[in-house]
């Protein structure tokens, strides 16, 4: 079965879906790596590792910013129900919810636009404050709770709140929480180790590397709330082996049961047409519904998420059986979506194969 994965990934590679890749597959208990291709092509080529550092990307959003959300949540700083107007008196929808945000339900205009979009595009370190406002400012798409619209501002918001709350910086409150426990010592924000990452876009004058792709949160100084993380396949192995532990990772309680529980519930659904098969979502996860990562025949208790750089991630509860995806498919231009097809693909051949 691993070399069947593996040759479905080397083929993959050779096809330029991704300039290379590493896995982690956790099934029957076991954990099983492998790395492929190259971290870099331009301006020189550079061999992939198993320790290469990956950009997240949007992998963040589930990873850090909702983990530590039930974790303010077991601690009593916080409920689901709770206005974040309450947490953030700039915003100014007196309405919303730290729920709606999580569901991605609150309706709010989703992401950037307009001029502001192209200047940060262009030079984004100079408009952090001029972001802020603009996050702050945001207008309402949609009336709450009508539509699921997957919203990189909402989870600016989120990790606004975790700051406000703990009093602490994002990846700081993460670090402690979640990297150190978990025991994913080549993780966090902002690496330090800039060759050990793989790069990103090629910008024309420079090609992103050791700093955070998206845009935003590099206006944001690489910490934000839907992306910034870097991580390996081997410390994600860490967060997928606590999930599928029910909150436990040697012997250490990272989240309760209780909210392991609530992570793997539907919250909203969308029906798309005729289809019995519906989209769906729980607190920050998408649950399988339509166009799974995971494949076709994971069960239905299966969450996932994905990142725009070209990462992704799996767990299927009922089959004990997690996997992760680090590739840099935006190396040289997020202009190749190959990826999106191929993740399903493989998605399948891991749950008939094992």
């Amino acid at each position: 079965m691993i070399l069947g994965l593996n040759n479905l990934i080397e083929e993959a590679i050779k096809n330029e879906v991704m300039p290379g890749a590493n896995y982690c597959l956790i099934a029957n208990n076991e954990k099983h790596f492998g790395s492929f291709g190259n971290k870099a092509l331009y301006p020189n080529i550079e061999k992939n590792n198993i320790d290469t550092i990956y950009d997240m990307a949007s992998l963040s959003k589930v990873v850090s910013t909702t983990t530590a959300i039930m974790i303010l949540l077991e601690q009593g700083k916080l409920r689901l129900s709770d206005s974040v107007s309450n947490i953030l008196p700039r915003f100014k929808h007196k309405n919303i919810t730290v729920w709606d945000l999580l569901t991605h339900t609150s309706g709010l205009q989703p992401d950037i636009r307009g001029t502001l979009y192209a200047d940060i595009r262009r030079e984004a370190s100079k408009f952090k404050e001029v972001l802020i406002d603009y996050i702050y400012s945001l207008e309402l798409d949609t009336p709450k709770n009508t539509k699921i619209i997957y919203s990189d501002m909402g989870f600016i918001l989120l990790g606004f709140i975790i700051e406000e709350i703990s009093k602490k910086s994002l990846d700081e409150f993460c670090y402690e929480h979640i990297l150190k426990p978990l025991e994913m010592v080549d993780s966090g924000y902002n690496p330090k180790d800039v060759n050990r990452c793989a790069p990103t876009e090629d910008r024309g004058k420079y090609i992103d590397r050791g700093y955070v792709h998206d845009e935003k949160a590099h206006t944001l100084e690489g910490v934000a709330g839907h992306a910034g993380l870097f991580s390996t396949v081997k410390d994600v192995s860490n967060f997928m082996e606590m999930i599928l532990n029910d909150g436990l990772f040697k012997g250490k309680r990272i989240l309760s049961k209780k909210s392991i529980d609530l992570l793997f519930t539907p919250q909203v659904e969308e029906t798309n047409g005729i289809a019995t098969i519906k989209s769906k979502r729980s607190l920050g996860w998408i649950v399988k519904g339509d166009y799974p990562v995971s494949g076709d025949l994971a069960s239905e208790a299966t969450i996932m998420h994905t990142g725009f750089t070209g990462t992704h991630m799996f767990i299927d509860r009922v089959n004990k059986v997690a996997f992760c995806m680090l590739t840099n498919r935006v190396h040289p231009t997020r202009d190749n979506t190959k990826i999106i097809a191929f993740r399903g693909r493989l998605g399948n051949y891991i749950m008939s194969n094992l």
